[in-house]
């Protein structure tokens, strides 16, 4: 018997150790820590049937009055009282401090400044957009009253004035006319995809920020007037790609956003995980104590 208490002790050890160290680690957490959980409170279970089976039989020869029954009884409650009033006390405590360190972590303050970068950001990429599109409806203004045979030449001014990547004129079929480009842009102008072209004869207009092949983009698209002021068959296009600084600090600032609010929804959980934890820690503790008590008082 004496076996295999100290064999129950050192398992149990390791079990803990090994729930200790999947609590601290984020993958071994995710694989292994329910598979640990159940262990330990299965072995938990296990060294407490065979503490109160000896304690049944340390009561047995109690009643029938064994020579030493009566002293190992009185030195196991010695060491029994010496181990659990300790161990509940730190407890207790070590309860109310994890709760009150886990409420710690959730700050209304960094909730709303999350939130306010991520609004900042979103402001920011509208602002540019309108920027943008101001500058569209400049320039599709003056179009409108130059000649047709110098529209590449004038294109080409407004985009290196206006600061976009691409400058295109179309029909209004979406074919381009003219255009003009940063010489860091490879691609030729495209047709304009028939939705574009449904939006801009709808709304007048298209400003929007898209999905592009290196990032954001942001596209709008302009009727340009004939001199007479009736006729829309063509349309201009500026195109502009999102800086990557602002790309970038959004996107740190969306993820943070995201595993905050995520962490701030689990914190529940995490306190009933580390209590539980704490709670096959201390119960392992308190059985192995009161085990080696039986084992030192029979001893004595």
């Amino acid at each position: 018997m004496k076996s295999v208490f100290i064999g129950s002790i050192v398992l149990g050890a390791i079990l803990l150790f090994l729930l200790a160290a999947a609590s601290a680690n984020t993958s071994l957490f995710s694989q292994y820590y329910p598979l640990l959980i159940g262990l330990n409170t299965a072995f938990s279970i296990a060294l407490a049937v065979l503490l109160v089976y000896q304690l049944t039989v340390l009561a047995g020869q109690r009643r029938r009055k064994v020579f030493g029954s009566l002293l190992t009884f009185r030195v196991l409650i010695m060491f029994a009282m010496v181990a659990v009033l300790p161990g509940a006390l730190v407890y207790t405590v070590s309860v109310q401090f994890l709760g009150k360190s886990i409420e710690s972590w959730f700050d209304v303050k960094v909730e709303r400044a999350l939130d306010g970068g991520l609004k900042l950001g979103s402001a920011v990429l509208d602002s540019m957009l309108l920027d943008l599109k101001v500058k569209a409806g400049l320039m599709s203004a003056d179009l409108s009253e130059i000649p047709n045979q110098h529209h590449g030449v004038v294109l080409q001014r407004m985009r290196e004035q206006v600061s976009a990547d691409t400058v295109v004129l179309v029909d209004g079929e979406g074919i381009p006319l003219t255009s003009a480009a940063d010489p860091s842009v490879v691609a030729k102008p495209q047709p304009l995809a028939a939705f574009l072209l449904a939006q801009v004869r709808k709304n007048r207009q298209y400003a929007a920020v898209e999905s592009g092949e290196k990032g954001l983009l942001m596209r709008v698209i302009v009727p340009v007037m004939s001199s007479g002021g009736n006729d829309l068959s063509r349309y201009l296009q500026l195109t502009q790609a999102v800086p990557a600084q602002l790309l970038e600090a959004t996107e740190n600032v969306r993820t943070a956003s995201t595993a905050y609010r995520e962490l701030s929804l689990s914190r529940e959980s995490l306190k009933d995980i580390y209590v539980l934890s704490l709670s096959l820690v201390l119960l392992l503790a308190l059985l192995a104590a009161i085990a080696l008590a039986y084992l030192l008082s029979r001893r004595l």
